[in-house]
């Protein structure tokens, strides 16, 4: 009788320096959403991602670099779509062009909503370093909406649009809580409403 050979165990994939960047980072943004950030800690972090805590500190030297790096990778695929937004010179670029956007942001929003949570959700109980950077994070992203916004309204007053690249945050953020309560409204709805708030008040701006 032929005995049995041993079966090999599967070899291991070694990830490269950025694939291990982003496996650390989608296994963090997992974690904090589903734990908040007090209650993840490094070393779950590396257990999750199959790895020791060295590998973790070696790209990332605090759970707090860690957090802020997750918020800042999600808020550039925001921001990227947002700088991707031009006029098409129709009478009507401006309801165009911010329904784009709001589908970007609730698309996002409707992908992933444990991304959602740790870019709009951060705990209350941040450290004040941490919780500074991550409004420098957020004031980022409102620039590139007064910066979208300014290609329409070229001569609107600058502190205006300004004010109006904050409310336009603000309802999307308002507007995402609620659409994650109403699962049931299609996403196309939300954007609509989306539209339809923004719309009126930049267009008041524009003089």
């Amino acid at each position: 009788m032929t005995a049995t050979r041993p079966a090999t165990p599967p070899r291991r994939t070694r990830l490269s320096r950025d694939q291990r960047a982003e496996q650390l980072l989608d296994v963090a943004e997992r974690l904090f959403a589903d734990q908040g950030f007090e209650g993840t800690s490094m070393e779950d972090v590396a257990r999750a991602a199959g790895v020791t805590r060295p590998v973790v500190y070696d790209h990332h030297a605090t759970k707090e670099d860690l957090f802020y790096s997750c918020v800042r990778r999600a808020r550039r695929e925001l921001e990227d779509r947002l700088d991707a937004l031009q006029p098409s010179g129709q009478v009507d670029a401006l309801a165009d062009v911010l329904e784009c956007g709001g589908d970007a942001f609730f698309g996002i929003l409707e992908r992933d909503p444990r991304r959602w949570a740790v870019l709009f959700n951060p705990s209350s109980a941040l450290a004040e370093p941490l919780a500074r950077r991550l409004e420098d994070l957020r004031a980022g992203t409102i620039e590139r909406i007064a910066a979208v916004a300014r290609r329409f309204a070229p001569d609107a007053d600058p502190d205006r649009l300004g004010a109006y690249a904050h409310a336009i945050s603000g309802v999307g953020e308002q507007l995402g809580r609620w659409w994650l309560t109403r699962p049931d409204v299609p996403r196309q709805q939300v954007v609509a409403y989306y539209r339809d708030f923004v719309v009126s008040g930049l267009t008041r701006a524009r003089g």
